[in-house]
């Protein structure tokens, strides 16, 4: 019972200063949690997930592509979903 919560991460997701409780697997890549964090946040437009990214506090991005698991997260540990300034052209 214990070894699949093992497994889950749980973190806090801070959307436009909302804050959004998730539950993820380590073996999960980090940017699959970008739809799931914009609903619990009531974000409508979700159209281009490509352009949210995530920070840790310090405001270092954190790369998408990485699995959750190897962040070494802290139980609970806030980290935030906002949309990149971006690049026009």
């Amino acid at each position: 019972m214990a070894k699949d919560e093992d497994k889950e991460i749980h973190l806090k997701v801070v959307v436009n200063g909302k804050v959004v409780p998730l539950k993820a697997e380590q073996s999960v890549l980090l940017g699959s949690l970008i739809f799931e964090a914009l609903d619990k946040a009531k974000v409508a437009d979700k159209s281009d997930l490509d352009r949210w990214i995530f920070t840790n506090e310090a405001g270092t991005q954190l790369d998408k592509s990485q699995k959750v698991g190897s962040f070494s997260f802290a139980h609970n540990q806030e980290v935030f979903l906002n949309l990149s300034a971006g690049v026009v052209g």
